[in-house]
């Protein structure tokens, strides 16, 4: 291990110790107060571990040793060692910890030794609101289940956590209109500095409505994605001075919704936002799918308050290389773009890759081919290290030449799904020694085969691969098995082998391969699996920690369903895909049998064709419990 746990543990001096408790922190609500009013400083929560620990207290180690995590993100072992011990003091104390709260494991985030997340419905909150305002250092509230009732949000805006949390979460929730109406009677939320409303159907109306909210004043991020607010809503939002604050502006759509043209932002919301001139803080933009030109890209170019953007999210638009050369001359900070299929074309490709010399993420996916060719010469991207090129038309001889790029020897995330790479590509690929650091590689929807399963099976520069996705890429029971056969896959975390024909005894493969052990994310769609392979896979204990497992459209019979209930993995599974045609066509026996597996899986919510996680997944993919 990089670091013993001796050595990461954090030192309080004496002097520490007494500064730290001459703070009176002598009682709950005085720890907690400390925390919340510091919530970027560990000293406070050190000082109380330190506290716990020496009256044996195990509270104290886990406080400790979650705060140790996010000191050392990068080190995978002592990550290894640090999940595995709060995990397993989660197992032991949560629910001890947890009943002063009125809080169920399922409902909860940790981070730091404290609950930061919570997921409640109304009632709960109606429940337990008091209790955790007073009792926990909560940051972030996700509501859900309002089932676009206004009137709900606001009977459950009156609890008194929503005055001291810092985020709101209100994603998919169905609201309309009137909830930025809500927004705009309310008073208090004084420390909201997120909003995030993400999935609704706000409209225009309501973000005009939402930008007259003065109880919004402190807002440094605010996401309306795919809200349908068009030019109108657009203009409300960044003329509200109550949003004058914003850092992070996400107003952007979903290609697969098929929005109508007024509900998109377009060029004559992206002009409002140039003219906006006070809003000299943001940093992060978000336009994605907004139907914004050329015409666009010039107003976002000519504002000056906007040449400090830091993130630019621009995909799924029409501003083809006329519009992507004005975008990056004027906007030299960027270190973030995204700039996907965006019809640039060879020519705009490279004017991106040489134009921004501070790029550490870059998505130029979808472009049409030639992104070879484009970072062939921009030498200056040494700093990158996200790279997205899906659906670039790269074949072989073009994966040679971005393989072997030295001024790309920092990647650490590469995505080339979508392509023409073949076993002859990927070989060149895995073993290329400027690829020697990634840590997440895409190759999915490209005819590797089993021969392509063998070159990554022998690959020299994949030790550090955490997540490998090839779904889609004609992998048999044999490839799979091939593939398997690398040692250096020891430190997968994710693995993605849906659509491929694997059949019941790629999934013993699966089942077979012991080194497999720090895996908690699987997904094996439409893979030919049966009731052999599901309880193949269910017996493996070196799976014992999935938290996610995508079985979609395999053919499972009730045997292989039922098989799911002694699964090793069945305590620690978070989100269990099971869409399958034995489900759908016999939905009264599935509902009950399903039902009968509840007892079994507690991390898990039924819903009519899949499991889901009763809480959000985290982004990283980690379990709840190793947060």
């Amino acid at each position: 291990m990089g670091q013993c746990l001796s050595a990461i543990r954090p030192r309080l001096t004496p002097a520490t110790v007494w500064r730290l408790s001459s703070a009176r922190l002598t009682d709950s609500f005085e720890h907690i107060t400390a925390i919340r009013e510091q919530p970027d400083d560990d000293g406070p929560r050190l000082a109380l571990a330190n506290a716990l620990t020496q009256r044996g207290d195990p509270r104290g180690e886990f406080i400790d040793m979650q705060c140790a995590l996010v000191r050392y993100p990068d080190d995978v072992e002592v990550q290894d060692t640090l999940l595995a011990r709060t995990s397993a003091l989660l197992d032991e104390h949560e629910e001890t910890w947890l009943e002063p709260l009125g809080l169920k494991p399922h409902e909860v985030e940790w981070s730091r030794g404290f609950v930061d997340t919570v997921t409640l419905t109304p009632r709960r909150l109606d429940q337990i609101g008091s209790l955790l305002a007073r009792g926990a250092p909560v940051r972030t509230l996700v509501l859900r289940e309002l089932g676009g009732n206004a009137a709900r949000l606001e009977e459950a805006m009156q609890s008194p956590l929503l005055d001291v949390i810092t985020a709101l979460d209100l994603e998919g929730c169905d609201l309309r209109a009137d909830a930025g109406e809500v927004f705009a009677r309310a008073t208090g939320l004084s420390r909201l500095r997120e909003l995030h409303l993400r999935g609704n159907h706000l409209g225009f109306q309501g973000a005009r409505e939402l930008a007259s909210a003065a109880c919004l004043g402190g807002l440094t991020h605010l996401d309306l994605y795919d809200n349908g607010i068009g030019p109108g809503g657009m203009r409300g939002i960044v003329r509200s001075p109550h949003f004058a604050h914003l850092r992070e502006l996400y107003v952007g759509s979903q290609s697969a919704r098929g929005e109508q043209p007024d509900e998109l932002i377009g060029d004559g919301g992206v002009h409002e936002l140039a003219r906006a001139t006070h809003m000299t803080e943001l940093k992060v933009l978000g336009v994605e799918w907004s139907d914004i030109t050329f015409k666009g890209a010039q107003h976002l170019s000519a504002a000056r308050h906007l040449t400090g953007l830091r993130k630019l999210s621009i995909q799924g638009n029409r501003v083809w290389q006329s519009g992507a050369r004005v975008l990056v001359e004027r906007m030299p900070r960027l270190e973030e773009l995204n700039i996907r299929s965006n019809e640039l074309g060879v020519t705009g490709m490279r004017v991106v890759a040489s134009a921004l010399n501070r790029l550490t993420s870059l998505d130029m996916s979808d472009n049409d081919a030639g992104a070879a060719k484009a970072l062939l010469g921009a030498t200056q991207l040494t700093g990158l290290r996200k790279l997205r090129l899906a659906f670039s038309a790269l074949d072989d001889g073009a994966t040679r030449v971005i393989a072997n790029l030295p001024h790309l020897s920092g990647l650490t995330t590469l995505d080339l799904h979508g392509n023409a790479i073949g076993p002859g590509g990927a070989r060149v690929l895995v073993n290329a020694p400027p690829m020697a650091h990634l840590t997440w590689l895409d190759l999915s929807g490209n005819p590797l085969g089993s021969a392509g399963a063998e070159a990554l099976a022998t690959a020299t520069c994949l030790d550090l691969l955490s997540t490998l996705r090839l779904a889609g890429t004609s992998l048999d029971a044999r490839g799979v098995r091939t593939l398997l056969t690398g040692a250096h896959f020891q430190r997968l975390t994710e693995l993605v082998l849906g659509s491929n024909p694997l059949g019941d005894e790629g999934a013993a493969a699966l089942a077979e391969a012991s080194h497999l052990s720090r895996l908690h994310t699987l997904e094996l769609q439409e893979a030919g699996l049966g009731e052999t392979g599901l309880k193949a896979l269910a017996e493996a204990p070196h799976l014992s920690g999935l938290a996610t497992l995508l079985l979609h459209d395999n053919p499972l019979t009730e045997a292989a369903l039922r098989a799911l209930g002694t699964a090793t993995w069945s305590p620690s599974i978070q989100e269990l895909g099971l869409g399958c045609a034995w489900l759908r066509e016999r939905p009264e026996q599935g509902q009950a049998l399903l039902a009968q597996l509840t007892l079994a899986m507690p991390g898990v919510l039924l819903n009519e064709y899949a499991w889901r996680p009763r809480s959000r997944v985290r982004p990283s993919g980690r379990k709840r419990r190793a947060r």
